[in-house]
C-alpha cells in the first residue's frame, strides 16, 4: 500500500493475460482436411492434480513453454512492462532484482525487509520463495507459468492474499535431445540457452539447463576507463535434475539450481526539484526524456545476487485414485544491492556530498517440507496436507558517498573509495529474522452423479505463525530492539461450480487468506503489525464457443481488506518509516476477461482486460495526525494486452510464424511520494520465426524480434524527496535481436 494526501492514484505493473495452442500441421503433407481449427486444452496443477484450465474454478492464466518464447519472457521482470495484465511488478527504486509483485490491487511497495511479506506467492516447482530479492534472475527450461488471481490461502497458504504464481518447469524425458539457442541484440545483447537430456541408465534420467543473458548499459557512463554503465545485465545459472523410477509406482526427481546476477541499476533520472537554483550544480538540468549520457562521471557498481537450491519431489500412486506426494526443499539467497543516485537523493551546495550510494545485503536460508495426499474416490476429489517452513534472513543496509562537489558547484572530487554518511559508525540499519511456520490443509470437491455437472468444493487450511527478529544496529549502535510474531488461524473456502455443458462452466467462490505481520527495520522502535486479512467473492465463467473457435473466461470479485499493513513516512527523516495496522476497511472489487479467438487455420487473436476498482481509504497519518488516503500501489483501472499470432502454411523448407502484441503500461501513480501520474503507453513488440528445418536427425529455428518497436517512454516508477528532488526510472527503450535454435 501506499499513502498519498489526497486526489492521487492507483499503480503498478504486470497484469494478466491467456495463452492458447492452435491445432497445426505437424508436417508439410498432411492433408488439410487432417488439420483442424480449434483451440487446444490447457492442462494446470492449480488445485494439486493435473486439469483443464476451464475446468478449473479459479479465475486465472497459463502461459506454455511457446507462449513464453513469444513473449519473450524469461524472468519475471520481463513482466514489468504489462505483458500479463493482472500481474503488478515493480523494481524497488532502482534494483531491478529486488522486486514487488502483486494482484488486484495488492502491491508491497516494500518487501525487501526481511521481517515483511509479499501479497502474491511465487512459486517455482512447488516450492515457495521466501524472498522477493532476487526474484528478477533469470528462469531456468519453463513448461509453463500459471497465474493465479485473488487469495489462494487455502492451497497454497499464507502471504498469498492478492494470489500466486506457479513456475513449472521441464521435467527429464529419459531420451536423448539436446536443444541449444543463441542470440545477439542492440546494445550488445547476447543470450545463450541449453537443455540436454541425458538417456535413461538404470531407472535414472538426467537434464542439465544452462542459461546465460548478457546486454550492455542503457545509458553510458561518461567517467569513461573501465567505468560500468547504467542498466547492463549479466545474468547466468544451471539446473541439474535427476528423474528416479526405482518402482513402477514410484517416481523421486531431485534437482539443484544456482543462479547470478552481476547487472548494475537503472538511472536516476531528475525530473524535479525543490532546491534553490543557486546551489544547483551546473551539470544538472531537469530531464524531459531519455539520455545517452549520464549527467556525470561517477562510479557504478555491481549488484551480484545468488540464489541456489535443492528439491526432492517424491511421488507414490498407491492406486489409480490415490497419489502420495512429497516436496522437500532448501533454498539460499545472497542478494547485494548498490544503488547509486547519480545526485538525485541529495542536498546541493558548495562542499556537500555528492553521488549517494545505498547499500543493501540480504541473505536468507529456507527449508520447507510439504505431503499432500491426493485422492479421486467415486463422486469425490480430494487433497489433504501438512505443511513446514523454516526461514532464517537477515538484512543490513549502509549510506555511502563517492565524492563532494567542489566550490564552484561545476564539478565532483571523488573520493578514492566510497565514505560513509555516518562516518566509522556502520552500519547504518541491520536486522536478523527468523520464521517458523507449520499448516495443515484439505480441499474436496463433491460431484454428485444425481445432479449431473455441479461441483461443490470445501476447504480450509489451519496455519501456526511463529516470526521473531531483532534490529541489530541504527547508525552503528545497538538498539536493543526486538520483535514477536505469533498467529493460530484457520482460512476456509468454498466453490460452486456447474457445468451447463461441456464448454460452458461456471461458478462462484468464496475465499479468505492472509498476510503474516511482522516488524518494519526502517523503524526506529522497530514497531511490529498484525496480519492483515482478505476475504474475496469471486463468480466467472469459462467458454469454448463455435467449435472451440472462441474462448471467453470472464471473472468478476469483490474483496475486503482488514487491518491493512500501512507506511507511513517520517517527513524529518525519509529514511525513516512504520507500518501500522489500519482500523479502516478497505474495499476492492473488479473484472477478469481473457479472450481467445482462432477464426481461421493458423490464425489466433488474443485479448486480455483487467479492471481494477480500488478506491482510496482514508487513514490517520501517526506522524502528523492528518488524515490521509491509502492508494494501491501501481495498479491502473484499465489494463489490457493484444495479441495475433499467424502459423502460415508450411513451405517446403520450413515453417513460418508470426506474433504481434500491444501492451498498455503506464496510466498509474508510479509511487506515493509523487502527485503525477505516469503517462499512458502502448508498448508494441513483434517476433517473426521460421522453424522445422531440417538439420541432419534434427531441426533448427531462426527468429527475429523486437520490444518497445515505437521506442515510448513512460515513467515505471517515481521517488520523491520532499526538498530535494523526483528521481524518475523509465521503461526500457527499443530492443531488437536475432535468435537462432538448434533442437535433436
Amino acid at each position: 500500500m501506499i499513502i498519498k494526501r489526497t486526489g492521487l492514484a492507483r499503480v503498478t505493473l504486470a497484469a494478466s493475460a491467456a495463452t492458447w495452442l492452435i491445432a497445426t500441421p505437424a508436417h508439410a503433407e498432411e492433408s488439410d482436411t487432417a488439420q483442424e481449427i480449434g483451440i487446444a486444452d490447457i492442462v494446470v496443477t492449480a488445485q494439486k492434480r493435473e486439469e483443464n484450465l476451464q475446468d478449473t474454478p479459479i479465475s486465472m492464466v497459463a502461459l506454455n513453454a511457446d507462449a513464453l518464447e513469444t513473449k519473450g519472457i524469461g524472468s519475471l521482470s520481463d513482466l514489468f512492462t504489462g505483458a500479463v495484465p493482472s500481474i503488478r511488478i515493480a523494481p524497488f527504486v532502482g534494483r531491478v532484482s529486488a522486486v514487488s509483485i502483486g494482484m488486484r490491487g495488492l502491491v508491497p511497495v516494500d518487501a525487501t525487509q526481511v521481517t515483511r511479506d509479499a501479497t502474491v506467492g511465487v512459486y517455482v516447482d512447488s516450492v515457495y520463495l521466501g524472498r522477493v530479492s532476487g526474484l528478477g534472475m533469470e528462469l531456468a527450461d519453463i513448461e509453463r507459468i500459471e497465474v493465479l488471481r485473488g487469495p489462494q490461502g487455502t492451497l497454497f497458504g499464507r502471504n498469498t492474499i492478492g494470489g500466486a504464481i506457479s513456475v513449472v518447469s521441464k521435467r527429464p524425458t529419459g531420451e536423448l535431445g539436446f536443444d541449444m539457442k543463441a542470440g545477439i541484440g542492440n546494445y550488445r545483447g547476447r543470450s545463450f540457452a541449453a537443455h540436454v537430456n541425458l538417456p535413461e541408465a538404470a531407472g535414472i534420467s538426467v537434464k542439465v539447463d544452462g542459461v546465460f543473458e548478457g546486454r550492455d548499459g542503457l545509458v553510458q557512463n561518461p567517467l569513461g576507463g573501465d567505468a560500468r554503465d547504467y542498466g547492463e545485465i549479466e545474468k547466468y545459472g544451471f539446473k541439474i535434475s535427476a528423474l528416479m523410477r526405482p518402482a513402477e509406482n514410484v517416481s523421486i526427481l531431485y534437482s539443484y539450481d544456482l543462479s547470478r546476477d552481476k547487472s548494475t541499476s537503472l538511472y536516476h533520472y531528475i525530473t524535479a526539484s525543490d532546491q534553490s537554483p543557486a546551489n544547483t550544480p551546473s551539470f544538472i538540468t531537469l530531464d524531459t526524456g531519455r539520455v545517452n549520457v549520464g549527467r556525470i562521471g561517477l562510479p557504478v557498481y555491481r549488484n551480484p545476487q545468488e540464489a541456489k537450491g535443492h528439491s526432492l519431489t517424491a511421488e507414490w500412486e498407491i492406486s489409480d485414485a490415490l497419489t502420495l506426494r512429497s516436496i522437500s526443499a532448501w533454498r539460499n539467497l545472497d542478494s547485494t544491492q548498490n544503488d547509486g543516485d547519480e545526485g538525485s537523493n541529495t542536498s546541493w551546495g558548495p562542499g556537500r556530498r555528492f553521488g549517494r550510494l545505498s547499500y543493501a545485503n540480504v541473505t536468507q536460508d529456507q527449508f520447507s517440507q510439504e505431503v499432500q495426499l491426493v485422492g479421486d474416490v467415486g463422486e469425490l476429489k480430494f487433497v489433504l496436507g501438512g505443511y513446514y517452513f523454516k526461514e532464517n534472513g537477515r538484512d543490513e543496509a549502509i549510506v555511502y558517498s563517492l565524492g563532494t562537489l567542489n566550490p564552484t558547484l561545476t564539478g565532483v572530487n571523488l573520493f578514492p573509495e566510497p565514505s560513509p554518511d555516518g562516518g566509522a559508525a556502520l552500519p547504518d540499519r541491520a536486522a536478523d529474522v527468523r520464521v517458523r511456520s507449520k499448516a495443515l490443509f484439505g480441499q474436496a470437491t463433491w460431484s454428485p452423479e444425481a445432479i449431473r455437472g455441479l461441483h461443490l468444493t470445501a476447504g480450509a487450511r489451519y496455519t501456526d505463525d511463529h516470526k521473531d527478529g531483532r534490529l541489530l544496529f541504527i547508525r552503528g549502535a545497538d538498539p536493543d530492539l526486538s520483535f514477536i510474531f505469533d498467529s493460530s488461524r484457520i482460512d476456509p473456502m468454498a466453490t460452486v461450480a456447474y457445468d451447463f455443458s461441456d464448454d460452458i462452466n461456471a461458478y462462484v467462490k468464496w475465499s479468505r487468506a492472509y498476510r503474516a505481520g511482522g516488524a518494519n527495520t526502517r523503524s526506529t522502535i522497530l514497531r511490529t503489525f498484525g496480519e492483515e486479512e482478505l476475504t474475496a467473492w469471486e463468480a466467472g465463467v469459462k467458454t469454448d464457443l463455435f467449435d472451440r473457435r472462441l474462448r471467453v473466461n470472464l471473472a468478476a470479485y469483490a474483496s475486503r481488506l482488514s487491518n491493512q499493513q500501512v507506511d507511513f513516512v517520517n517527513p524529518a527523516f525519509v529514511s525513516n518509516t512504520e507500518t501500522v495496522n489500519a482500523p479502516e476497511k478497505r474495499k476492492i472489487k473488479g473484472i477478469e476477461a481473457d479472450i481467445t479467438l482462432a477464426p481461421l487455420r493458423g490464425l489466433s487473436l488474443s485479448a486480455n482486460y483487467v479492471y481494477t476498482d480500488a478506491p482510496p481509504t482514508p487513514v490517520r497519518n501517526i506522524f502528523t495526525g492528518e488524515v490521509e488516503e491509502v492508494f494501491s500501489a501501481f495498479t491502473p483501472k484499465h489494463s489490457a494486452s493484444f495479441s495475433a499470432d499467424y502459423l502460415f502454411p508450411a513451405f517446403s523448407f520450413g515453417q513460418l510464424r508470426a506474433h504481434v502484441g500491444l501492451d498498455t503500461a503506464g496510466n498509474y501513480i508510479p509511487n506515493g511520494t509523487v502527485e503525477n501520474k505516469a503517462e499512458k503507453a502502448l508498448l508494441l513488440n513483434a517476433r517473426l520465426s521460421l522453424g522445422e528445418i531440417e538439420l541432419g536427425g534434427g531441426e533448427m529455428e531462426v527468429a527475429v524480434w523486437g520490444k518497445n518497436l515505437t521506442n515510448t517512454t513512460y515513467n515505471l516508477l517515481d521517488f520523491r524527496i520532499r526538498g530535494r528532488t523526483t528521481a524518475t526510472f523509465y521503461n526500457e527503450p527499443r530492443t531488437y535481436g536475432l535468435e537462432a535454435r538448434v533442437r535433436f
